[in-house]
């Protein structure tokens, strides 16, 4: 505790990153350790085109937050079942939801990106949910998982995020490319790709074709399951929610 304060006084009164350190320190609550790593979290592509731009801790970043985001959602629902829980991780990790979350936990006061963007909000909105996964990988890469896990609980979960809520808010992601598809004069199908069995536990592969081009994928225990995800994971692409 007592080198991660004079860590704290050394870096916010003499390194050249105490601005950013001071405001990363008050939002996360604790010192970070690897500093260059949530540097770049907050970094969007419009500055940087190579590496140091923060496209592979938001890819990192989704994977920690999905996994977390499932296991809280066990606990939490020990009596429900697959249909239930995934339906209930998409709504909790929707770039509607992880934009509002970030903006709620003033992300964009660290976001570094063009200022071309400046004035577009709904633009800076979608940046900071992006740099919302890219934090939390950051923070996986510096910390771990159990670390992280605990952090997505009570800073996250804890403050932005009302599961039971949460559970009562229904996007039908396939009545929305029906609309879609019906407004734009496209031929949707839902199209199964290949059925698994492992240890006889089926899975079933759904392929969104639009046009018979195949726009997305999902896979669940169901055709149904199957179909919300691949929805989802479509209109996401075609940008029908936000």
């Amino acid at each position: 505790m007592f080198n991660s304060v004079l860590k704290l006084y050394y870096t916010s009164s003499i390194s050249k990153d105490s601005d950013f350190y001071k405001k990363l320190y008050i939002l996360l609550g604790y010192c970070p350790s690897k500093l260059k790593l949530y540097k770049q979290a907050f970094q969007h592509n419009s500055v940087s085109q190579t590496i140091h731009n923060n496209e592979r801790l938001e890819y990192l970043g989704d994977a920690v937050l999905d996994l977390v985001i499932a296991e809280l959602l066990f606990k939490k629902y020990p009596f429900q079942g697959e249909g239930f829980l995934t339906d209930m991780r998409s709504k909790s990790v929707s770039r509607k939801q992880l934009s509002t979350i970030a903006m709620d936990m003033g992300l964009q006061n660290l976001l570094l990106f063009d200022n071309s963007i400046r004035r577009n909000k709904m633009a800076i909105r979608g940046i900071a949910g992006n740099a919302l996964e890219a934090l939390v990988g950051a923070i996986y890469l510096d910390k771990g998982y159990k670390f992280t896990l605990n952090y997505i609980q009570h800073k996250i979960v804890g403050k932005f995020l009302d599961f039971d809520e949460l559970k009562s808010t229904t996007v039908n992601f396939k009545s929305v490319l029906n609309q879609y598809a019906q407004k734009n004069k496209k031929e949707l199908e839902f199209r199964v790709l290949n059925e698994e069995e492992d240890q006889k536990i089926k899975n079933y592969n759904i392929g969104v074709m639009i046009d018979n081009e195949q726009v997305s994928v999902g896979r669940g225990l169901s055709k149904k399951v199957a179909e919300q995800i691949a929805s989802e994971k479509a209109c996401d692409i075609l940008g029908l929610v936000s």
